[in-house]
C-alpha cells in the first residue's frame, strides 16, 4: 500500500475514533448526505455502522448542501454532524453555522479551503476523489476502522462508486483504492468481478428491455426505444427472446448467443449508430456481481443496484434507496421496481430532447443546453453524463447543461471528458470561479470532471461568457506548461 493510502487510513482512523468517542458519550448523530447512487450508499454505510455500535441518530438526505439546510439541522452542541458525500466543499458555510469541533466530514470532493473541522477526504492526500474512491468508499474505510467485521459494507462502497462513474479503469474496472474495496468483497465471498455484456438489467429485463433501458453507453436509435430494440433482436441478432413463453435476460444466454448479441450491437454501433470503436466496445467490460443477493433481482448487479439507487434519489425517494441498503428486501424491493421504470422513461424522454436539432448551443471552448422547466433539476446532471459519455454530443467540449429549481434558482451541472481532464479542462475549479463573478447568492463544487452549481435565474448567459474565458485559459495554461515540460 501506497504512502497516500496509508495516509488517507489514518485520517478515516482519526475520524472512526471520534466516533467512537461520541458513542461512548451517548451523544446524537444528524447524518446528511448526498442524493446520488453515491451518497445514498455512503449514508447507508454509516447507518448501519450506527445500528451496530448501538447509536442514536438522524438521516438526511438532501439535493445540495445550502445554509437554509444547516439552520434547520442545527442542534445543540451535544450533537455530532456527520456530512457523507458532501461538505468538504461547503466548509465554509459550515463554519458559519455549526460548531466545528461537532462535526465530520466524509467526502471524496475537493476540499473548498483549509479548516480545523475533522475531514476523511482522498485529496488531502493527493488521492483524486473523482476516480480511486468515491463517498461511499471514505465511509467504508471509517466503517472498516472501527471493526474489520465491517468489511461487508464493500459491496456498497462498489455500488456507490459505479454510480459515481468511477469504473475508469481497462473494460470499466474500478481501479485504485477502489480496487482494494474489491478484493476485500471478492476475499469474503460477497462481491465477484467477471467480465461481460454491460447492459441495463442483464439478470432481471427481457433481453429487448435490457437494450432499450441501457443508457450507458446509450445507444443512438436503440435506447429508450422498445421497438426499435426488439427489431433489431429479431432481425440482426436472431436469437430467442423467449424460453416455454418466459422472457429470456442476458444472463440467460449461452456464450455464443452472448458473442452473437455483442457481435451485432458492435456492428450497429459503429453502423446506424454512429459511435467510434472505443463507444462500441464499451458494450462488454468488467461486471460486479453481489453473489449473496437472490438471482434475477436488480440488486444481483452492482451497476443495476447503483441505478437503482440514484433512480431513487432522483425520483425524490432517498429513503427507499436506504432501506434497500439497510436490508429491506419485501416492500421496498417491490417499490422500488417501479420508481425504476419511471426514472428510466423519464430519462428517454428527455434524450428524445436533447437530440433533436438546436437543443444543444456551442461556443468556442464549450456547449450547453438549457432544460428549463422541462427537464427535473435532479435529473440533469445524468443527462449531462449520459450525453457526452455516449457521445451523442460533441466529445471536443465540456458540457453545462441548466434546469430550473423549486427554489427559484437555476441548477448547472457540468461534465467533461478524461481526455479533456488530461488537457488541463478542471470544471470544479471553473464553476468555482465562475459563480462568485455572477451572483452572491450563487454556489459551486465539484471534481475536475463533474461539477455543478446553483444560480439565480437569468444568469446562465453571464455565467456561460465566463466560463468560456475560463476554460480557454485553463486549455492554454496546460498547453503551455506541456511545452516548457519538451
Amino acid at each position: 500500500m501506497s504512502k497516500k493510502f496509508l495516509e488517507l487510513y489514518e485520517h478515516c482512523k482519526k475520524v472512526s475514533e471520534r466516533i467512537l468517542e461520541a458513542c461512548e458519550k451517548e451523544l446524537y448523530f444528524r447524518v446528511i448526505s448526498h442524493l446520488d447512487a453515491d451518497g445514498i450508499a455512503a449514508a447507508s454505510i454509516i447507518s448501519s455502522l450506527f445500528f451496530r455500535l448501538g447509536a442514536h441518530f438522524h438521516l438526511r438526505i438532501i439535493q445540495q448542501l445550502r445554509e437554509e439546510n444547516l439552520r434547520e439541522i442545527k442542534e445543540s452542541k451535544e450533537s455530532i454532524f456527520i456530512f457523507t458525500d458532501l461538505g468538504s466543499g461547503q466548509i465554509g458555510i459550515i463554519e458559519k453555522n455549526l460548531p466545528q469541533d461537532s462535526v465530520l466530514i466524509i467526502d471524496h470532493h475537493p476540499p473548498e479551503k483549509e479548516t480545523t473541522i475533522l475531514q476523511a477526504n482522498p485529496h488531502l492526500c493527493d488521492i483524486d476523489g473523482a476516480t480511486e474512491i468515491s463517498g461511499s468508499g471514505v465511509a467504508y474505510l471509517v466503517a472498516k476502522n472501527i471493526d474489520e467485521s465491517n468489511m461487508d459494507f464493500a459491496p456498497l462502497a462498489v455500488v456507490g462508486a459505479l454510480g459515481d462513474r468511477q469504473d475508469k479503469g481497462e473494460q470499466h474496472r474500478l481501479s485504485e483504492l477502489n480496487s482494494e474495496i474489491v478484493k476485500d468483497g471478492v476475499n469474503k465471498g460477497i462481491l465477484e468481478e467477471n467480465t461481460g455484456i454491460r447492459l441495463f438489467g442483464r439478470e432481471t429485463r427481457p433481453i429487448a428491455m435490457a437494450l432499450e433501458y441501457t443508457t450507458d453507453p446509450f445507444i443512438p436509435g436503440l435506447s429508450g426505444n422498445h421497438g426499435a430494440c426488439l427489431k433489431f433482436l429479431t432481425e440482426n441478432v436472431k436469437i430467442p427472446l423467449k424460453n416455454n413463453g418466459n422472457w429470456r435476460t442476458i444472463s440467460d444466454l449461452s456464450q455464443d448467443e452472448k458473442t452473437k448479441l455483442v457481435s451485432e450491437l458492435i456492428q450497429y454501433m459503429l453502423g446506424p449508430g454512429e459511435m467510434s470503436p472505443e463507444e462500441a466496445q464499451s458494450i462488454v467490460g468488467v461486471i460486479y456481481i453481489l453473489p449473496k443477493e437472490e438471482k434475477q433481482t436488480p440488486l444481483r448487479d452492482a451497476r443495476e443496484y447503483s441505478s437503482l439507487l440514484n433512480a431513487c434519489g432522483r425520483m425524490r425517494k432517498p429513503g427507499l434507496g436506504v432501506a434497500i441498503c439497510l436490508g429491506d428486501r419485501s416492500e421496498a424491493l417491490e417499490e422500488v421496481e417501479s420508481v425504476t421504470t419511471d426514472y428510466r422513461e423519464k430519462l428517454a424522454g428527455y434524450m428524445d430532447w436533447l437530440i433533436k436539432p438546436g437543443a444543444v448551443t456551442q461556443t468556442e471552448y464549450l456547449q450547453s443546453f438549457h432544460g428549463g422547466k422541462l427537464i427535473d433539476d435532479r435529473i440533469i446532471g445524468t443527462i449531462a453524463s449520459i450525453a457526452i459519455s455516449s457521445g451523442i454530443i460533441s466529445q471536443d467540449k465540456p458540457i453545462f447543461a441548466f434546469a430550473e429549481s423549486e427554489d427559484g434558482m437555476v441548477k448547472v451541472s457540468a461534465r467533461a471528458t478524461d481526455y479533456q481532464v488530461q488537457q488541463g479542462i478542471d470544471l470544479g475549479t471553473a464553476l468555482r470561479t465562475a459563480v462568485k463573478e455572477v451572483s452572491s447568492e450563487a454556489t459551486a463544487g465539484g471534481h475536475n470532471i463533474a461539477a455543478g452549481a446553483h444560480i439565480p435565474i437569468g444568469t446562465e448567459s453571464k455565467l456561460l461568457q465566463i466560463l468560456n474565458k475560463i476554460i480557454k485559459s485553463q486549455l492554454v495554461k496546460n498547453s503551455a506548461s506541456n511545452e516548457s515540460k519538451n
